[in-house]
């Protein structure tokens, strides 16, 4: 199996959402991730996957267009913007769209900021388990979030 995760600037949520993927996919899955419009990694980000032990090294920002749609087997948007831009791939049922709020734009106290990176962060792994234990797949033709277990 081979996931792509997207958002939409491929510094947070897809990232993170590609390092829990390296930790919780079984032998021989693979993920990998993009944006529509990358930006530099959220230090951010960094820390709080580090502070649950899953480091984030070598992850660089991609651009969708850097990437083979048609190569993954499921294509997962985790921002609204990723879900509406994003070019189809060649099979639509490929691509699920799961938003989930980017931390990146919390406000408030330092420790209100890191709850928002820490929220986001249990959210996605979440996601990622779902696509684990195939409650998010590309055929459960929904056509949104996880499929009904």
């Amino acid at each position: 199996m081979k996931v792509l995760f997207v958002c939409t600037a491929n510094a947070c949520r897809s990232q993170m959402a590609e390092a829990w993927a390296r930790v919780l996919f079984p032998a021989g899955w693979s993920a990998a991730s993009c944006g529509l419009f990358p930006h530099r990694v959220s230090e951010r980000a960094r820390w709080v996957m580090q502070e649950a032990g899953v480091g984030m090294d070598g992850q660089e920002s991609k651009s969708y267009d850097q990437v083979d749609l048609d190569a993954f087997d499921l294509i997962v948007s985790l921002s609204e913007e990723a879900g509406r831009f994003l070019p189809e791939p060649g099979d639509p049922r490929r691509h699920r769209r799961v938003p989930v709020d980017d931390p990146v734009t919390a406000t408030g106290t330092v420790e209100e900021i890191r709850d928002a990176f820490r929220a986001g962060r249990q959210r996605i792994r979440a996601i990622v388990q779902d696509v684990v234990d195939g409650r998010l797949r590309p055929d459960s033709g929904d056509g949104g979030g996880p499929a009904s277990p």
